[in-house]
């Protein structure tokens, strides 16, 4: 059974924490502190009028914003990205990669709230079972974090987290071993006790000690170590016990891309299997090139084995800043070398990719885009091609 075919009514949360768009913002922070929860819905009349997260916290902070003179209207995020009970989880997962959030409201055909869905929950659902089909932590592990010595003030800390787009910063020593981290999660509970933190030092803020696992362990060892220790982040260090990635949430969840292209697969040969009575069979290419062009948030490109491009989305043009007519038979190696991954040559070759996807991230006028890329391949796994996923990183 393929559990990303799990709708999200099974694993949202839906006792969900709430708070009137006239509340103090300090409330809300309280709130999330308490419930060890983080985001809140900002709520009217049982409507979603907007979301508190913790990464909005962090960038008030930043931003030098008073949060004791602001309310919870004042520091919400609207509109809200939401999805029905009947969503699946796998395109929860694409849904919440497209429009860059981590938290995806459900709610009835009215609008009212049913709930809320986290890339933690989508991650759970597959269970330690499913894991265990899948690569090493140095596969999907990132290895653009942010890390500062002890010294550091945590507003530097917060500077770093909002700039790159971080959860979190790793506290190294000299030799880069990680000493301790500060979350996002830190600065609510820091912010919500009114520690003044202008010249409060990572030494004093952080947590420690960090639970570490090398990039070889098997994926399936690491969400175990996170679901056993309740924490959404491991940091990965080399033989030397040097921080040279780090696994979140986030990172475990993004290799599901493989499984995706197997659902959208899926999807085509059980459309053209059970055709309706009296219809045409269906088209798979042109099934699957539909169901491509329908995936919100993300750009595709395919090409055959010899890096021909046979098939992009519409929605490179608005995301890559390439010409869909112009795409047809170049070469997809030269087409992502000029999007400015140098290596992608190297990158996509049938060995290179035989053990699972590679991902790459470039950054282009549009901001910052995370590339995978994988094999095509045909019902006995014989290589077709190439496929290219993009979207915001």
């Amino acid at each position: 059974m393929n559990t990303g075919l799990t709708m999200i009514a099974s694993v949202m949360t839906r006792d969900v924490c709430q708070v009137g768009k006239g509340q103090a913002a300090m409330e809300s922070l309280a709130l999330m502190r308490s419930r060890s929860v983080s985001s809140v819905l900002v709520v009217e009349n049982e409507l979603i009028l907007g979301i508190i997260t913790e990464r909005d916290i962090v960038r008030s902070l930043d931003a030098k914003c008073d949060l004791k003179a602001l309310s919870c209207a004042d520091l919400m995020q609207s509109p809200v990205i939401t999805g029905s009970a009947q969503t699946t989880c796998l395109d929860a997962y694409h849904l919440m990669v497209g429009r860059d959030i981590r938290h995806l409201a459900v709610t009835d055909e009215a609008g009212h709230v049913l709930g809320i869905v986290s890339e933690g929950d989508v991650m759970r659902n597959f269970g330690i079972e499913y894991y265990s089909r899948l690569k090493d932590v140095g596969s999907v592990m990132s290895t653009e974090f942010c890390k500062l010595p002890p010294a550091a003030l945590v507003a530097e800390a917060l500077r770093q987290m909002v700039e790159h787009h971080q959860s979190c910063v790793l506290v190294v020593d000299d030799q880069g071993h990680a000493i301790g981290v500060l979350t996002e999660r830190d600065i609510v509970t820091l912010t919500s006790d009114q520690v003044p933190t202008e010249q409060l030092t990572l030494y004093e803020a952080m947590r420690a000690p960090v639970i570490t696992i090398r990039p070889r362990k098997p994926l399936h060892a690491a969400v175990k170590s996170m679901e056993d220790a309740h924490v959404r982040r491991l940091v990965v260090t080399d033989d030397r016990d040097v921080a040279c990635g780090l696994l979140t949430h986030h990172e475990v969840a993004r290799g599901l891309e493989g499984d995706y292209v197997a659902y959208l697969k899926e999807m085509v040969e059980m459309q053209a299997n059970t055709p309706a009575p009296g219809a045409q069979g269906v088209d798979e290419k042109l099934l699957l090139a539909n169901i491509l062009r329908g995936m919100s948030g993300a750009a595709a490109l395919a090409s055959d084995r010899d890096y021909r491009i046979s098939y992009a989305s519409p929605n490179v043009e608005t995301m890559l800043g390439l010409r869909v007519e112009d795409m047809a038979g170049t070469d997809l190696r030269d087409t992502l070398k000029a999007l400015g991954w140098g290596a992608a040559a190297a990158s996509l070759t049938e060995p290179a990719l035989a053990s699972g996807g590679r991902h790459h991230s470039v950054t282009i006028a549009g901001g910052k885009i995370d590339l995978q890329v994988s094999l095509l391949l045909d019902d006995q796994k014989n290589a077709m091609g190439y496929l290219v996923l993009a979207h915001k990183a």
